[in-house]
């Protein structure tokens, strides 16, 4: 089995489950590996190099190909033949993260479908890891989501391929007896965070103000945030002045489960998630867990009060609000009886989400897959996800623009704001900038997007839609749509009238209502 990994070695969840699962399968005899991207002068870290089978070096950003896909497809190939001259068999392959790693995948089985079996893990909890497996679903094998709710999703989107969605929760390495924690008394709660530090999924922005609302609250606690990612230095920032607060960086996967040892909390502020393998490896190590309620994953292990606490964030509650919210839940957590939840969380890892019996399901798995027939990718479509030609990217319908000057010619003489600041706004920025309306800007819920700017326009929080005085506000995105327009509410409360490019049932997992929103 080949996992591919094409984000520049990025440490995270799916990082880590792409290790266990080559180790683990490694150990019973079976041929795997990994396929990573590395950028210039990038090493493969010691803690990876063991299972790592082949490299695209000097690899760009997988989400800047714009449909180039030669740097891909030659080392894809090597290490595919190579496991398939080993085994004699199909190599089963797992690609990841984006699109155009699955269009790689897509080229090669144009030319020689009996070399491959592709099967598709769903990750998170967002339409755009759907709609890949939709738009690939030609030449998948099988589809695995993490969760129950993910599977749920697969299904309803590919109703076609129900008998192919295979529920796999992913594993950790969980001891036989759960960690003795000493009890309150007279100490400090000692609190951790372990995972990668973004704002757009984790809303890290929370830690700091978790840090300084149980400062304030007086509560004697210790937090370290363990991880690295695009907002370490907003995150050291925010700690600054908060002693209690240790922002620790990077760490070997060995080091985390001493940090799990010593926590008795877990804290996750996620705006979304599928299953995450961090908040696995605490209950693992009966570590707490506090955590936002996401749709998927967390419900799955997180029973509320028994094996955890979880608070009931939105995806756009800010990580102000959101920082107190999980300070209410650590004071529910100190009145509880914190040595049973820890080992009832325990016990729960390791009845669930031991590696023995996931690796049983992925044995299970490979077996079904490598037995199935040919599947071959259409000749008549284009492999790649994205495209250098405007409005041809997979997140961008052809018809993008005209639908963007249809809805925008209604709205003459209006003050519109922009919904959403990626990929598709950019690719209709010909058809907003030539609008006889005044754009008065683009809205996007990431923060660290805030007062920065794009095709012209500067870029606004939602919660300043009130004081921009613009009636109107347009959506500018097809995969994200449907989640975005049964937010409208909140939108039309500050004063704002919504406005979408598709229909309902033009949108991909249409029936995907709830969830986390991404600008695409």
């Amino acid at each position: 089995m080949l996992i591919i990994l094409p984000n520049h070695l990025c440490v995270s969840g799916i990082t880590t489950w792409a290790i266990n699962t080559v180790r683990g399968l490694e150990a019973r005899g079976h041929r795997a590996g990994l396929v990573v991207h590395t950028r210039a002068g990038e090493e493969v870290p010691g803690f990876l190099k063991p299972y790592v089978v082949a490299r695209v070096e000097n690899a760009p950003d997988i989400g800047h190909l714009r449909g180039c896909l030669d740097a891909l497809i030659p080392v894809y190939r090597s290490a595919i033949e190579r496991m398939y001259e080993q085994t004699g068999k199909p190599t089963v392959v797992s690609p990841n993260v984006h699109g155009d790693c699955y269009g790689a995948i897509a080229a090669i089985a144009l030319e020689s479908p009996e070399l491959v079996r592709v099967v598709s893990w769903i990750h998170s909890d967002n339409e755009y890891d759907i709609g890949v497996a939709q738009r690939y679903e030609p030449m998948i094998h099988a589809m695995v989501p993490v969760s129950r709710e993910l599977g749920a999703s697969a299904k309803r989107a590919l109703p076609e391929r129900v008998d192919n969605v295979v529920h796999i929760p992913h594993c950790v390495e969980v001891p036989e007896e759960c960690p003795v924690r000493v009890g309150l008394d007279g100490r400090a709660v000692r609190l951790v965070y372990t995972g990668r530090l973004c704002e757009e999924q984790k809303r890290v922005s929370a830690l700091g103000h978790l840090a300084r609302g149980l400062a304030q609250r007086g509560i004697d606690f210790e937090l370290r945030v363990v991880g690295d990612g695009p907002e370490m230095e907003s995150v050291v920032s925010a700690s600054k002045g908060i002693e209690q607060m240790q922002v620790l960086g990077a760490v070997a996967p060995e080091q985390v489960q001493t940090h799990l040892r010593w926590a008795d909390v877990w804290v996750l502020p996620s705006r979304y998630e599928g299953q995450s393998v961090a908040m696995l490896e605490a209950l693992a190590f009966g570590c707490v867990p506090v955590v936002t309620r996401v749709r998927s994953g967390a419900s799955d292990v997180v029973i509320d009060g028994q094996t955890g606490l979880m608070v009931d964030a939105q995806w756009d509650t800010t990580g102000e609000e959101v920082g107190a919210m999980l300070c209410d839940g650590i004071e529910r957590v100190m009145g509880m009886d914190i040595a049973k939840v820890s080992r009832n969380a325990h016990a729960l890892a390791l009845a669930n989400h031991g590696v023995s019996g996931y690796l049983d399901r992925i044995e299970g798995l490979i077996e079904r897959v490598i037995a199935m027939p040919d599947r071959a990718w259409p000749s008549d479509r284009r492999a790649a996800y994205s495209s250098d030609e405007p409005g041809l990217d997979e997140s961008t319908p052809s018809d993008a623009c005209d639908r963007m000057r249809g809805v925008l010619a209604g709205l003459a003489g209006k003050r519109v704001l922009i919904y959403c600041s990626g990929l598709h706004t950019r690719d209709v920025s010909e058809a907003i900038r030539g609008a006889d309306v005044e754009i008065v800007g683009i809205v996007d819920d990431d923060p660290s997007k805030a007062g920065t700017g794009l095709i012209g326009y500067p870029i606004y929080p939602s919660s300043q839609i009130p004081e921009l005085e613009a009636t109107e506000l347009v959506i500018s995105s097809w995969i994200y749509e449907n989640a975005i327009w049964n937010k409208r509410g909140g939108f039309e409360d500050m004063g704002v009238r919504v406005h979408r490019l598709y229909a309902a049932e033009d949108t991909p997992g249409a029936e995907i209502v709830e969830g986390a929103i991404r600008g695409v």
